[in-house]
């Protein structure tokens, strides 16, 4: 990408300052406010909608090229007892992931251009090694024995200056005939630690001293689990007395340091538990709350047993803030409508645009309607590559479709930047658990399309998709405020409150628990809310309390594109148990009616046809204009071809809290066989999971009522506001859509 930058909030109310940071190939670039209404260029609909607006903003810039430095560590500030001229002993529990990598650091105070310092290592054989050096020479040790991948070790390197040799002890957990990778080596130690300033690094080295974001070098994959350091070398009896208990050494005034991974799971504090307090901190958020070497298997819950989840994952592809130098500001004006805008960045040969929503201040609403943008969905899906997912992959040539990847630009600088959401793979293979608002989030754009959909053509989601349904509502007449899922999470019913209706966007996937509380709380109080998506309150999602900007989800028995260990499924950042809020008895359907039940992507969609419930007075008004056997969305749509209900569907059920008064008005049946049943409720493996083989794979409209006047509407369909804008608006789902928020809208009551 030429051109490319993110902005420090997705979303501003009037008189709050918006920072935006960009990077940029050429001697300069231009940056122009927009009004974004439509996006999706598909001749088939109502075309691009970019408004430029003034601003003070406005104007040129000069250009530069900003790095992104991903990569996580642990970074201890340096300290003159840290500076090890004499002997010392380095120990810890390990758990590599990619032991082929080269060089990683494991606990080091190395500078790495000069060649100074010492430090424990997994080295380029990915056997374990130690080193030092003072400058102008080194020395090492190697077991010369590669580690197996994904076990654990434990990992010891002792220097002992009185006489000159040095050490190191690899052990496994598990030993197995054969394959036994038990080694331990010693070497002459030609050269002493020389004296650096680098930080001490844990998951890393530094280079040249520098351990800023950037200037850490090594970078480690796998676990570390509670690491020390001593000021003197252990006999062979106390490597293997320390290997047994931490605690049974006796450190005779020798203990340097003892980091705890047990504590403060939480933040980016990494503890230091000896009177010395070498406490470090938590670059660029590597994975807490996972078991260590001792867990037992007894426990599920780290706030259990802490000591037994006292380790913490590394990634050389972690990013929780790009820390970008900033560009430009704007200060959002207190008259400037509420609405989707960004500015647009363009040089001569490339353009780039960075959104963002403005919403009113929270008690001033400036509507009886609000429309919800989805952001921490936005989040989870931030940079996603599904394309190069395996399991994406396995599934895709099942279908016959293969995705070429990467293709397009903003792919490339996904890939060659390490860039990844929380349906990517880091590059060890595990799952992405957190996901940050400060980076550059190539896929929120207005014209963005996910090219594994669509029969492989693409086709529009996320925030091209949601302006559909924004462009539908500006071109029938409807004033509406914009706000987003940050906005209930933090404001709740306060905000809420405000509206006589809510509209939800395509796909609203991702909720917190405030959030399921603040929209119950608004139903209850009379609020009324149009459910117009599918695969909608999902997967349970946290919000980082010390960084805001970060999302957590920890997947498992969910469908999904990866799958956590069930032990490590609760949130490092709340400590809530993760996965599907079915599970802690917040199935969608208690809420809007319907839940997940089908997802499709490459094959033919289906259209809705009425029920009896329909032709209840109930449900008048969502009826009127149409014909008691007219088929609903039965036309192209912009999002995956023909018919309104597809991608991804819901389902009625009152076993999963479907209100028994609900109405299921009308449903959409008849997919094809690229559309399967979630495998959440998949008991046993069979053959009848497709949409031509189980009932269970079906989009329900529904109607239901909430006390005080509060109601809900319910499409249970992704695709659903891709058809909105078909024929020129005149159409069926327009009319429906019409019906009920006008009704919805209204201040009379439903009954």
């Amino acid at each position: 990408m030429e051109i490319v930058g993110y902005a420090d909030k997705l979303r501003a109310q009037p008189g709050e300052n918006v920072s935006f940071m960009v990077s940029c190939k050429a001697p300069s670039f231009k940056a122009q406010l927009v009004r974004v209404a439509h996006g999706d260029d598909n001749p088939a609909g109502p075309g691009s909608k970019i408004y430029d607006l003034d601003s003070a903003a406005n104007g040129i810039y000069p250009g530069r090229i900003q790095e992104l430095h991903p990569g996580s560590f642990v970074s201890v500030s340096d300290d003159p007892r840290l500076r090890l001229g004499g002997s010392f002993t380095i120990q810890a529990w390990i758990y590599p992931t990619t032991v082929d990598k080269g060089l990683q650091g494991l606990v080091t105070k190395w500078d790495s251009d000069a060649g100074a310092g010492y430090g424990l290592f997994v080295d380029e054989q990915g056997a374990l090694s130690l080193r030092v050096g003072d400058g102008d020479s080194q020395a090492a040790v190697s077991t010369e024995v590669a580690m197996h991948a994904s076990k654990w070790y434990f990992a010891a390197g002792v220097y002992d200056a009185e006489d000159g040799s040095l050490r190191v002890y690899q052990t496994p957990l598990d030993h197995w005939p054969l394959q036994d990778t038990a080694a331990e080596a010693e070497g002459p130690a030609t050269c002493v630690p020389g004296t650096t300033g680098a930080n001490l690094v844990i998951g890393g080295c530094s280079r040249g001293g520098n351990t800023a974001l950037g200037a850490v070098g090594g970078l480690y994959n796998g676990k570390i689990d509670n690491p020390t350091l001593l000021g003197r070398a252990l006999a062979p009896d106390e490597i293997a007395a320390l290997r047994e208990d931490r605690s049974s050494v006796e450190m005779d005034g020798a203990l340097i340091a003892a980091w705890d991974f047990g504590r403060d799971f939480s933040t980016a504090t990494v503890t230091d538990a000896s009177p010395n307090g070498l406490h470090g901190e938590a670059l660029n958020m590597p994975t807490r709350a996972v078991t260590g070497h001792n867990w037992a298997g007894r426990v599920m819950d780290f706030k259990q047993a802490p000591d037994q989840y006292a380790a913490i994952r590394f990634n050389d592809d972690d990013l929780d803030d790009a820390r970008w130098d900033v560009d430009f500001s704007y200060t959002v004006p207190e008259d400037l409508r509420s609405a989707m805008y960004a500015f647009r960045l363009t040089t001569d040969d490339a353009e780039d645009y960075i959104p963002f929503a403005v919403r009113p201040r929270t008690g001033q609403p400036t509507a009886k309607i609000a429309f919800l943008l989805g952001t921490y969905t936005f989040l989870a899906y931030a940079n996603e590559h599904l394309a190069n997912n395996p399991v994406l992959i396995e599934y895709l040539e099942g279908k016959g479709m293969e995705v070429e990847f990467p293709l397009l630009a903003h792919e490339h600088y996904m890939v060659d930047n390490k860039l990844g959401g929380l349906y990517d793979l880091h590059t060890d293979g595990g799952g992405i658990c957190y996901s940050s608002s400060r980076r550059p989030i190539v896929n929120f754009r207005p014209n963005n399309k996910q090219r594994t959909v669509g029969a492989g053509l693409g086709a529009p989601v996320l925030l091209s998709a949601d302006l559909h349904q924004m462009d539908w509502m500006e071109s029938q007449g409807f004033e509406f405020d914009l706000i987003t899922d940050e906005d209930i999470h933090f404001d709740g019913l306060d905000l809420l409150s405000g509206y006589n209706v809510v509209m939800s966007d395509a796909h609203p996937e991702y909720w917190t628990e405030d959030m399921l509380i603040a929209l119950e709380a608004y139903l209850k109080a009379g609020g009324r809310f149009m459910y117009l998506g599918g695969n909608g309150l999902y997967w349970i999602t946290s919000i980082d309390p010390e960084r805001p900007h970060v999302i957590e989800v920890r997947r498992w028995n969910g469908t999904g594109s990866w799958r956590t260990d069930f032990a490590e499924s609760h949130h490092s950042t709340t400590g809530e148990p993760g996965g599907l809020w079915r599970f802690r008895g917040w199935a969608p359907q208690r809420l809007v009616g319907v839940g997940m039940t089908g997802q499709g992507g490459s094959g033919t969609n289906s259209a809705y046809r009425r029920l009896p419930d329909s032709f209840d007075p109930r449900a008048a008004f969502i009826f009127e204009g149409i014909g008691a056997d007219e088929e609903i969305g039965d036309f192209d749509t912009l999002n995956l071809g023909w018919g309104v209900a597809g991608y991804e569907i819901d389902r009625a059920d009152p076993a999963l809290g479907t209100p028994p008064h609900a109405l299921v008005v009308a449903t959409a049946t008849d997919f094809d066989d690229s559309f399967h049943h979630v495998v959440e409720e998949v008991m046993h493996m069979n053959s009848e999971q497709t949409g031509t083989t189980n009932d269970m794979v079906r989009a329900d409209m529904v109607l239901f009522e909430y006390p005080n006047g509060g109601a809900v509407f319910t499409t249970g369909s992704i695709a659903w506001s891709a058809g909105l804008s078909y024929n020129n608006y005149d159409n069926n789902v327009s009319r429906i859509t019409a019906n009920v928020l006008r009704k919805f809208a209204s201040d009379d009551a439903l009954l």
